[in-house]
């Protein structure tokens, strides 16, 4: 019996025993589930956080290599409004079409200190009825034949652009011509004033009218001594007031005169005159400076239209005085005695 009973409480620490190993084993499975379930767990924020964070770096890199290369772009700045946009792409074009133009022609652009001019190609050639005037400077000059007998007189043979009379009349191509002197020529085929450049020599229109303006008179006096007057009217250094010229004379005593007056009608300078005494000794023999004397052209391209006066010679060709205003300021040779009268 005893046994028995022993038997039964053996048997029932065993099942004890045996619940108990199975309660922790069952904690020991639990414990690593849930161990293994919080790496996973673990596992998969850091995955989030590592991807956020691959995410976000390459998409500040692209920022910055997309800032970078803007920065590089000829376009300095990007515009926000399409009329600024249109601006600049429009001046990209005119810059690269101005590139081609100018690589095509062979032409240079270059800034002459003493007029600003443009230059457009190596030498400006401007002729004055066929002989070669020269525009350096303001001052009375004496026109020049060609030597034909050197080689470089066929640069003259060139197309040239002519004007007169205040207006361009068309553009045709200069011929040497017959030998006028021992091996001295000059251009035929061209117009009283003619320019080896193709630009708007008149920039500004020229008005003659042959009353005296109001303000000229108003301020002049002695104008109403004579009987012959014709007056130029242009604004000649285009700061968008007129200058007049006035070409004036007196058929009583011989005498005449151009005169250049300011927009207050000032008068600034006589430019040129000549008197009856300095006429040629002939009978019936009258001259009086005209309005065929003077043409006022842009004869260096400086975008200032300078005064060219025909100052007769008693023998040979006549010499060109030029004259510029600008500014307030006169530049050439004034008050000039003209005389037909052969010297001793």
């Amino acid at each position: 019996m005893e046994d028995s009973n022993k038997n039964e409480k053996d048997k029932k620490v065993e099942e004890v025993e045996s619940k108990k190993n199975d309660d922790t084993v069952k904690i020991k499975i639990g414990t690593v589930g849930n161990f293994i379930l919080a790496a996973f767990v673990i596992l998969i924020i850091g995955t989030g956080a590592l991807t956020y964070y691959l995410i976000h770096t390459a998409k500040d890199d692209y920022d910055k290599q997309y800032n970078e290369i803007i920065s590089n772009l000829p376009i300095n700045n990007i515009v926000e409004e399409e009329e600024q946009v249109d601006d600049t792409v429009a001046n990209m074009i005119g810059s690269v079409i101005s590139d081609v133009t100018n690589q095509t022609s062979n032409t240079t652009v270059a800034t002459d200190g003493a007029n600003s001019r443009k230059i457009l190609n190596e030498e400006l050639v401007v002729l004055y009825n066929g002989l070669v005037l020269e525009t350096g400077t303001m001052d009375e000059v004496t026109l020049k034949y060609i030597d034909g007998l050197a080689d470089a007189s066929d640069k003259y043979v060139i197309t040239y652009y002519n004007y007169e009379n205040y207006s361009f009349q068309n553009s045709k191509l200069g011929t040497l011509s017959t030998q006028v002197y021992e091996g001295l020529v000059k251009i035929d085929n061209v117009g009283k004033i003619a320019i080896s450049e193709d630009y708007d020599a008149i920039p500004r229109d020229v008005k003659v009218v042959n009353t005296m303006p109001t303000i000229v008179s108003d301020n002049n006096p002695k104008v109403a001594d004579y009987d012959t007057i014709k007056t130029l009217i242009t604004d000649l250094d285009g700061n968008g007031t007129d200058e007049y010229i006035l070409i004036l004379a007196n058929k009583t005593t011989g005498f005449s005169k151009i005169t250049l007056i300011d927009s207050k009608g000032s008068k600034i300078a006589d430019l040129a005159s000549i008197e009856k005494s300095k006429w040629k000794q002939e009978t019936n023999a009258e001259y009086y400076l005209s309005i065929s004397n003077v043409e006022i052209i842009d004869v260096d391209n400086d975008g200032v239209m300078e005064i060219v006066l025909e100052i007769p010679q008693a023998t040979g060709n006549p010499t060109v005085s030029l004259l510029k205003y600008r500014n307030g300021e006169l530049q050439g040779k004034t008050d000039i005695q003209c005389s037909l009268l052969v010297k001793e």
